[in-house]
């Protein structure tokens, strides 16, 4: 008779067909896990991948944005200057071309003085730009902004655009 070593009984080998197959089956609901979470992932990281992308694109064209609406501004600014440039000189020539009496037109000279002297106050109109403004008052833009707490670009403190009825510190 030969004796068999308790390994090798049918119930050691059954348990261990079982616990074979049990860890297959674990296997395989582990396999089936795993994709779904890598496609997860993948998702995730697509995903932020176009977020980011669209935050850039915004940011870029943002700046874009601003770039030209500043350029337009001071294109429009410029414009405005030799406008009033053009029109200041055709005024002193038609008034040199005029036969007044010299007490006539310093009588005009002081009370234009005397209006932007005592007007300590100056309030924006619409189609005022800070060069228009500062060829109406006589005073240099800079000067305007800085006792008003604007930028050179014509925006508030809080940096919101210059506005219609808004009043300026002429002094």
């Amino acid at each position: 008779m030969s004796t068999k070593e308790p390994w090798n009984n049918e119930i050691y080998r059954a348990m261990k067909e079982e616990s074979t197959e049990m860890k297959r089956h674990d296997r395989g609901r582990d396999e089936s896990k795993r994709p779904l979470t890598t496609r997860f992932l993948t998702f995730l990281v697509i995903l932020m991948f176009i977020l980011v992308g669209l935050a850039i694109g915004f940011i870029l064209w943002n700046n874009q944005v601003r770039n030209t609406a500043s350029i337009a501004k001071s294109f429009h600014q410029s414009s405005s200057v030799a406008k009033i440039e053009e029109s200041t000189s055709q005024a002193t020539a038609s008034s040199s071309t005029e036969a007044t009496p010299p007490a006539s037109s310093s009588t005009v000279a002081s009370s234009s003085s005397s209006s932007a002297e005592s007007g300590t106050t100056y309030t924006i109109v619409t189609g005022d730009y800070p060069s228009t403004i500062a060829a109406k008052t006589g005073i240099p833009w800079a000067t305007i902004a800085s006792l008003n707490g604007i930028t050179e670009d014509g925006y508030n403190a809080d940096g919101s655009a210059i506005h219609a009825g808004q009043v300026l510190k002429l002094k």
